[in-house]
């Protein structure tokens, strides 16, 4: 989807169920940025609770964390994007929300097999993903190493970016299930 797409969702969400929230990715252009990065340094997570999907708040900040985990966290996206009115600012390449993804329904019913090298499998409809699991504060925590998914009866690899928002996914499920 799009980001004005995707804003409309968020800001429906927050008129109708201010207490729900949703988090989505945001992936920019290669071109917004004046040195080339990978897809995981140009995509951002975002949720729905921010000032700026909220209506009548006099604040339009909308805080991302960027998914390669070393820049950009806490990054004010709505002060950098050209969607939000910033001449020359990063554009929005695509955008998916976490829960929405293929098979994101089936996260509870996932089977865990532990693999030789170390990793660990979740499988849960037509998706696999392979991850280095860790524990901190008594949380699992989760990070991604690939992912796999059937389309047109083959498996394909899915992007790193889908892979992280699947363990995202998963860690909340699990992490609920632990506590």
């Amino acid at each position: 989807m799009n980001y004005s797409e995707l804003k409309q969702i968020f800001q429906d969400l927050k008129r109708t169920s201010p207490r729900e929230d949703l988090i989505a990715h945001i992936i920019f252009t290669g071109d917004s940025f004046n040195k080339p990065y990978p897809l995981l340094s140009r995509t951002y997570s975002v949720s729905s609770n921010n000032n700026g999907f909220w209506t009548g708040l006099i604040s339009r900040s909308i805080f991302a964390y960027c998914l390669d985990k070393t820049s950009d966290q806490g990054v004010r996206l709505d002060w950098y994007m050209a969607e939000e009115g910033n001449s020359g600012g990063w554009k929005a390449e695509d955008c998916y929300i976490l829960k929405q993804m293929r098979d994101a329904a089936a996260i509870p019913d996932a089977v865990r097999t532990e693999q030789v090298d170390g990793t660990v499998c979740y499988f849960f409809n037509d998706t696999c993903i392979r991850v280095r699991e860790s524990h901190e504060a008594g949380r699992i925590r989760l990070e991604p190493v690939a992912g796999d998914q059937v389309a047109c009866g083959e498996w394909m690899d899915l992007p790193i970016d889908r892979v992280y928002g699947y363990c995202t996914l998963l860690e909340r499920h699990l992490n609920k299930m632990g506590g």
